[in-house]
Order: C-alpha cells, then sequence, then structure tokens
C-alpha cells in the first residue's frame, strides 16, 4: 500500500493556500455588498415608518407649506450610522425618537448629494401630513468600493 509523499502533500498544500488567497477578496466583496443592500432595506424602512407617522401626525402639524408631520434623521458616530423617525408640529407630542435604527458598521450615507460625516450636522427627510416629503432624495449607501453601492430615491 502506498501512501502520500511529502512532496506531493506539498504541493496540495500550496494549491489550496492559492486558492484560498484568491477567494477572499471575494468573500470580502460580498459581505460588504450584503452589509449595503441591509442598510438599503433598514434606511427604506425608516422612511416607511415616517411616512406613517406623518401620516398618523400626532403632533397635529397643520396642512400648510412648510407645516413638517415627521423626520427621518440620519447622523453619524464615525462607525455607524443611526437613523430616527421624530414627530413633528403643533404642542402635545409623543417623545422622540418614535422609531430608531442603526445601519452596519461601515457604511456610509450620501443623502440628497450631502456625504454624512461626524463633523456634519444631523441629514433630515421632512414629511408633510400627507406622508410627502418636499421633493424625491436621491441616496447613496456605500461600503467597500463602487461595485457595492446602493442607490435609489425616497419619495
Amino acid at each position: 500500500m502506498r501512501g502520500f509523499t511529502l512532496i506531493e502533500l506539498m504541493v496540495t498544500l500550496a494549491i489550496l493556500a492559492m486558492l484560498l488567497l484568491m477567494a477572499a477578496p471575494l468573500a470580502a466583496d460580498w459581505v460588504h455588498g450584503a452589509r449595503t443592500l441591509q442598510a438599503r432595506g433598514t434606511l427604506v424602512q425608516g422612511f416607511e415608518n415616517a411616512k406613517a407617522l406623518a401620516l398618523r401626525n400626532p403632533c397635529e402639524a397643520p396642512n400648510a407649506t412648510g407645516a413638517h408631520a415627521a423626520v427621518l434623521q440620519a447622523q453619524t458616530d464615525g462607525t455607524a450610522v443611526t437613523l430616527n423617525v421624530l414627530a413633528q408640529g403643533g404642542s402635545g407630542c409623543a417623545p422622540n425618537p418614535q422609531w430608531t435604527a442603526r445601519l452596519p458598521e461601515g457604511v456610509s450615507l450620501t443623502l440628497n448629494g450631502t456625504l454624512l460625516t461626524t463633523s456634519s450636522t444631523p441629514l433630515t427627510v421632512e414629511l408633510d401630513n400627507r406622508g410627502l416629503p418636499a421633493a424625491s432624495i436621491p441616496f447613496i449607501l456605500r461600503r467597500g468600493g463602487p461595485q457595492n453601492d446602493e442607490t435609489g430615491t425616497l419619495h
């Protein structure tokens, strides 16, 4: 009965190591893509919650131009983006935030052409009491290169 020689084992291990080195960037890229896709779902969920809150109008925001019944707010601490849905309008509001979530770490958010950074003021999407923003808001979620970007429009 014949076994494996040391040379055969070393060649097999070298081939296996090369395959693993080629697969590592692909796996990392797949993880980045999954995180930006998850961030997109969370952002859309936050916008839908803000729309629902605006339609309920718990603070009795007036039906006037420039009046906001709800706001989707995004801010960052440098590692992750936090989304908050806030009730706006008149007196008698429930405590804020009404809803909150964090995007996966390392995902950056550009909302309406403005990149959210730790030094910037929070980015907001304001909704009237009909659940509509003043204009459509384009967004870009990034992590790990342009091949993983998630883009869309909140409207």
